[in-house]
């Protein structure tokens, strides 16, 4: 047997010659020679001209892998095997044994090796390669000759060492890699593990020579070598040591910036991954702390900003805290040691990128260790010479005024609800909103006395909803309150929910905006005081403001924590006192779940539970969803969950609720509830998807599936792809396959052009829930970017037999052209526009097409044209809030009201400049790199004008007039002698004709004026060329596909924090010229921009006061009338 890899490889003593052969038939004839000299002399040969007669060479493989295999050391020593059955003759004669020595095995070995190489089966060749010793299978230093063999051999033993390592990981994961004969044969031709091992940790040692730490890490990371990232992030930190160069660091912190993101695409295993970045941050740490707090350079703020995004990702809040810590103290440290403004910044920076993640319990805990309380302070002596703000009588270090209002900001963005005023006050002042569309959608409803349809209505308000979320205008609805009183029963309750989507972050007057509507509660001041008494019936207006009430706090996760509180207090104390009418405890629950988003707050889970125990069909359903808001991502329940065990009783409970009761809307709010359970809980959630994919009940394997798609959203996971797919083709369930195909969007949102051709087929599936499903997956996958392929993909499907199918195609389509200019898809989003108008219009269409052409309508221009569908944050999170309120608006499919939980899954892109005082200057602007039009606001309707129907005259010919005149004169001439009566007669008619004439003249004349007039138009002005750039101001809209080709101008006077990050969302800037007069901005809430300016400074005087206006006046009045008496007199006297 050859000898391992084990140690470092020496390289050849010479090169191998390439002889000129014609044929290698001479030299195959020698392989059969008794003599092993000849036999070895032949091997030798060949292997020189191997590359250009592989193909002569081949047809003795059978020999070559014998001799590799069979032959025996010529010093008789005997390795695994205990006879010599294994050796392999040469010679048929069975007196003479021949055997061959190491060295020619491993030639022959070498020379098979190439063969199966050029015939391209390079597990064949691996295999051999292995045999074939160092000598012929250098992978550190590789001939020049033997570099593309070597280089895909390499490939080849890497791919084999991570599937095995894979398959040790995880033994599930190969069992369905490939079908049952070929495990058996790779079972046949099993490749020796630690001769693997042995390449592919030589081919470590190459990288470290090259300086190729990333590829090295890419494979430790795909082979889940812990004890490999530990070496190879060691050797990497060592090597920065040893240069000691700025260039050297910032090739670390790429190097790092790189792991970070292979970690999260390459790594499949969630406890792995966290194993693997856990080092990764440790690396990150020791070198922020090697500077001392110095954060001057570029180089130490990236790998700040790194290390706080490491940790996000384990979840480790305090970590993330000191190092916001770090940086905001930072300012203290005047001049280039400690970074100045610039630091705490950055600090800032960070804070808002945390709060865009979307996990509010996460941002939570980062408040808790911001605070002026929590923060420590290491070295306290370089604070300046500024006015300290702190308590002197304990050990608290000192900290500069300027540093306690950083501080001040933090909790503010953190907690205090800035980040939701931000879109709050950008979608209000932005708003693209066309009033023509609800006007025109309005009136075709009532055209065909279509808005009798409750569903129809409901959608309209609904839609309406959608197209003013988050703006606060909902003045349409105050303008028909007609109309919107023709809403009932539930149509009532969600058309006053929907005023929760339209005022969605407007905390500050959402009591006042919704008091008309709210029940009646006992009064604050009295603690005493009974709950007012709830009747059983109606309640249909009071639970959707409750309902409301919750979108307007929930609908954004950076929302203020104080006002969240207090909503949910309120909404939990009509909760626990509403049992008896179901439809206000509906909107309480729903309410409260949205108030204490991710909060997994078990007062709050005992609540609704409570209520789900009712046993009320439409509140439990309401109570399951809230519970799975409280507890979305927490794990509950599964084995290896940090949360408590009274969280996973409870969860345990609600299982077998789930089989007691037979109220299946309970049943399905339940299975919802466990899906968002196992929001990120990727393999740890395993074990609870496949109980409940093995259930008999089709709803609770419903639920599975979108448990499934939440628990590996954006991670691309394969197993979860295979397993969704395989539900989607093999379920006895129509939902269940439908929700089957919808997960592969959740799943994929990451990289979401595998989407359409995914369910390219499952679109020409003879099943319509299949079809819907994959129409709105294809749309929620690709939301916002305008695919024309996917479009085209759609298209097909707005033909569709099925109504619902095509209200799917409408409702996807809609969601890929959100946000997009009018020259979209060479324009044919015009047409969809139009199609969309005539749809609802059309009388032969069925309810179900036209609710999916209204909701589509309000779709395509959500949010006043400033938002869109988003299940990811700037920095390639999956925003939690996002993607359970998409789940919970797919769920409109079984109860309309949860239509509204759209508000959650929206984003607005506002891209904002904010200078330290969070004020935004007006002289800030971006460089986009592409035409005004693709990416401009579409064109607004225009109002028809009524054309008022004019007579036409009838036109006489000349001619006629001639003739009649002619004609005339005639019976003039011969009616000469006849009766004055008859000539007078004729006279008048003569005149008549005669004026007719002049007249026909006179239009023959106009219209030859006119002829002339037309010549002389003006010139038509040229059309000017469109500019290839232009410079957007601040704030403004840029959407993501805009970011792309947009870029900041590094010569203005403000400068972003983070220039090498893309223009989008909320950028922290620096002032290069702090000295000089700023044109700031303020943000403010609707409610303060409505505010009328305060008059100018005047005197007030009482009235009788001498200089009083009043008395002034009324001594001018006397005086003017004791002088008026005068006049009056003298001039009755001259009379």
């Amino acid at each position: 047997m050859a000898t391992t890899l084990a140690m470092p490889l020496p390289t050849p003593t010479s090169k191998r010659p390439r002889l000129p052969l014609a044929t290698a038939s001479g030299l195959l004839a020698l392989l059969s020679e008794p003599d092993p000299t000849l036999v070895q002399h032949a091997l030798t040969k060949l292997l020189s001209v191997v590359d250009t007669l592989w193909h002569e060479i081949a047809e003795a493989l059978p020999d070559l892998e014998a001799i590799a295999e069979g032959g025996t050391l010529g010093g008789g020593e005997d390795e695994d095997d205990d006879d010599n059955d294994n050796d392999i003759m040469v010679d048929a004669a069975p007196a003479e044994v021949v055997v061959f020595d190491q060295r020619t095995r491993q030639t022959a070995a070498a020379l098979a090796s190439r063969v199966f190489f050029h015939l391209e089966e390079p597990r064949q060749a691996l295999r051999l390669a292995l045999e074939s010793g160092n000598e012929y299978f250098n992978v550190v230093k590789p001939p020049k000759e033997d570099e593309a063999y070597v280089e895909r051999l390499v490939n080849a033993a890497i791919g084999e060492y991570v599937k095995k390592r894979r398959g040790e990981f995880d033994a599930a994961g190969i069992a369905a890699a490939g079908a049952a004969g070929e495990d058996k044969e790779e079972e046949e031709e099993e490749l020796d593990m630690d001769k693997l091992q042995s390449v592919v940790h030589l081919m470590f040692e190459r990288c470290y020579q090259d300086g190729q730490y990333g590829h090295a890490l890419g494979v430790a990371f795909e082979s889940m070598e812990k004890d490999k990232v530990a070496e190879i992030l060691q050797r990497l930190l060592l090597a920065t040591t040893t240069d000691g160069t700025n260039e050297a660091e910032s090739n670390v912190v790429s190097i790092l910036k790189y792991a970070l993101q292979s970690a999260q695409t390459l790594i499949t295993s969630k406890n792995f991954r966290v194993e693997a970045l856990t080092l990764v941050a440790s690396t990150l740490e020791q070198l922020v702390q090697a500077k001392n707090g110095d954060y001057s350079s570029n180089t130490t703020k990236e790998a700040a900003c790194t290390l706080v995004l490491c940790r996000q990702i384990l979840g480790d809040a305090v970590a993330v805290g000191k190092i916001i810590t770090l940086l905001i103290d930072a300012n203290g440290k005047k001049g280039e040691e400690g970074g100045g403004d610039d630091t705490s910044l950055l600090g800032l920076q960070l804070c808002f990128d945390i709060v865009d993640s979307g996990d509010e319990a996460f941002v939570a805990k980062v408040a808790e260790c911001c605070s002026l309380e929590q923060v420590v302070v290491v070295d306290g002596s370089d604070l300046g010479s500024e006015e300290t703000a702190a308590d002197d009588n304990n050990n608290t270090p000192t900290r500069s005024k300027s540093t306690c209002d950083y501080y001040t900001n933090v909790q503010r963005v953190l907690t205090g609800g800035f980040t939701s005023e931000l879109s709050l006050s950008f979608l209000y002042k932005n708003s693209n909103n066309d009033k023509l569309i609800m006007s025109n959608l309005k009136k075709a409803l009532e055209e065909r006395s279509m808005s009798r349809n409750s569903v129809l209505h409901n959608c309209a308000v609904t839609a309406h909803g959608y197209l003013t979320a988050g703006t606060t205008n909902d003045s349409f609805l105050r303008d028909n309150l007609d109309w919107m009183k023709k809403a009932s029963n539930w149509a009532k309750f969600s058309a006053t929910a929907s005023m929760g989507v339209i005022h969605a972050s407007h905390t500050t007057e959402a009591m006042t905006l919704l008091e008309p509507y709210l029940p009646p509660s006992a009064p604050e001041d009295d603690p005493n005081a009974e709950h007012p008494t709830v009747s059983a019936t109606g309640g249909y207006a009071e639970g959707g403001s409750l309902y409301a009430l919750g979108l307007i706090h929930g609908s954004h996760a950076g929302s203020s924590t104080t006002k969240r509180l207090e909503a949910s207090t309120f909404l939990r104390n009509h909760l626990r006192n509403s049992h008896a009418n179901e439809v206000i405890s509906h909107g309480a629950a729903l309410g409260v779940g949205l108030t204490s988003f991710g909060s997994a707050d078990l007062d709050v889970v005992g609540e609704l539970k409570e209520l789900l125990y009712t046993d009320s069909a439409v509140a439990g359903e309401a109570a399951s969803y809230a519970m799975g808001m409280v507890l979305v991502g927490s794990g509950a329940g599964n084995a290896s969950s940090s949360a408590g065990e009274e969280l996973a009783e409870l969860v345990a409970e609600l299982r077998n609720y789930s089989r007691e009761t037979h109220h299946e809307k309970i049943i399905r709010g339940i299975a919802m509830c466990l899906a968002l359970v196992n929001f990120g809980q990727e393999e740890n959630a395993d074990a609870t998807i496949e109980e409940m994919r093995g259930d008999r009940d089709p709803i609770i394997r419903y639920g599975a599936m979108y448990g499934l798609a939440l628990a590996y959203c954006g991670t691309g996971s394969n197993k979860a792809i295979r397993i969704l797919l395989h539900t989607a083709v093999s379920d006895v369930s129509d939902d269940v396959r439908m929700a089957a195909v919808i997960g592969l969007a959740f799943v994929l949102h990451k990289t979401p052009e595998r989407v359409p051709d995914l369910v390219r087929l499952l679109l020409e599936s003879f099943n319509p829930h299949v079809r819907y499903a994959s129409c709105m997956a294809v749309g929620i996958a690709m939301a916002g970017t305008g695919d024309s392929d996917s479009v085209a993909l759609l298209e097909p499907m707005l033909t569709d037999m099925t109504d619902y199918v095509r209200q799917g195609a409408l409702l996807g389509t809609s969601m890929i052209y959100m946000q997009q200019s009018d020259t979209c898809n060479n324009r044919k989003i015009k047409s969809f526009r139009e199609k969309l108008a005539n749809l609802v219009s059309d009388k032969h269409q069925t309810t179900l097409t036209k609710m999916g052409a209204i909701l589509s309508t309000g779709l395509l221009d959500a949010g006043g044209r400033n938002c869109v569908i988003s299940l990811g944050s700037r920095n390639g999170f999956t925003k939690m809030t996002s993607a359970a309120g998409l789940v919970l608006w797919l769920q409109h499919w079984h109860w309309y009201p949860l239509m509204h939980m759209f508000s959650l899954a929206v984003t607005p892109t506002c891209t904002i400049g904010l200078n330290k005082d969070f004020k935004y200057p007006k002289k800030f602007e971006v460089q986009c790199n592409s035409k005004p039009s693709a990416f401009a606001y579409p064109k607004k309707l225009e109002e028809k004008k009524e054309e008022i129907k004019k007579r036409v005259e009838t036109v006489a010919l000349s001619t006629t007039a001639k003739s009649k005149a002619r004609l005339a004169r005639k019976k003039a001439k011969e009616a000469e002698s006849g009766e004055d009566s008859t000539e007078s007669a004729m006279d008048v008619d003569k005149k008549e004709e005669e004026g007719e004439s002049k007249k026909e003249e006179e239009k023959t004349e106009g219209m030859d004026i006119d002829g002339e007039g037309a010549k002389e138009e003006k010139p038509k002005k040229k059309r000017e060329p469109e500019p290839t750039s232009f410079r957007i101001s601040n704030p403004s809209r840029i959407t993501k596909a805009q970011a792309e080709v947009c870029a900041f101008d590094l010569d203005q006077r403000y400068r972003p924090i983070r220039h090498a990050e893309k223009p989008y969302g909320v950028i922290m800037l620096t002032d290069s010229t702090p000295d000089e007069e700023e044109d700031l901005g303020a943000v403010k809430t609707p409610a303060a921009e409505e505010e009328a300016d305060p008059p100018e400074p005047f005197q007030w005087t009482p009235p009788g006061h001498p200089d009083h206006p009043d008395t002034k006046v009324d001594e001018k009045d006397s005086g003017k009338g004791e002088g008026d008496e005068k006049p009056a007199a003298d001039s009755t006297a001259a009379n």
